[in-house]
């Protein structure tokens, strides 16, 4: 049985961030690992050495510090989901106010029509067929956008408005 295997078998958690490559989320898991094992090791090398000798007793606690590392991974995968979320929130209410937003949601409108009534009504050369359905794909894609913005705002005001109702009553 392969060293990866072995710590898949108790620890599959740390093991998949080990071995995913990159620097901090690796750097965490082998962290982790030192922490549980009590082993001074900073190396996907190293950690092999130390799996390839692990006590039931290192088993154990490598168990449990996996569980541990699952929750902390997912408490900073909140965290950042929380942390854009509230970008997004305000930056609406920073344009609360401004013309911008609506100038480009129907700006990007115009484009999409007119670029609409390009493609279903004129040919495109083959050799730029591929470009052309690829930027109106982009620009299909940037106008949903706008319209979601409008409509989180606006879903967001309704909300509110209805919280406000019912707090009248």
């Amino acid at each position: 049985m392969s060293w990866t295997d072995k710590l898949l078998e108790y620890a599959p958690d740390i093991a998949g961030a080990i071995m995913s490559g990159g620097t901090t989320l690796p750097a965490l898991a082998i962290k982790a690992f030192k922490d549980a094992t009590g082993e001074d090791v900073t190396t996907e090398a190293e950690v092999k050495v130390v799996v390839d000798k692990l006590t039931p007793e290192m088993k154990l606690k490598l168990a449990s510090a996996n569980n541990a590392f699952k929750i902390e991974m997912a408490k900073l995968s909140n965290e950042l989901t929380n942390s854009e979320l509230s970008d997004k929130q305000d930056a609406r209410k920073q344009h609360k106010h401004s013309k911008m937003p609506a100038v480009i949601n129907v700006a990007l409108t115009l484009m999409v029509a007119a670029c609409g009534v390009m493609i279903f009504q004129h040919s495109i050369p083959t050799e730029n067929a591929e470009l052309a359905y690829l930027l109106f794909g982009a620009l299909v894609a940037k106008w949903g956008d706008s319209i979601a913005y409008w409509v989180g705002t606006t879903r967001s005001s309704a909300d509110k408005s209805m919280q406000a109702s019912l707090n009248k009553k």
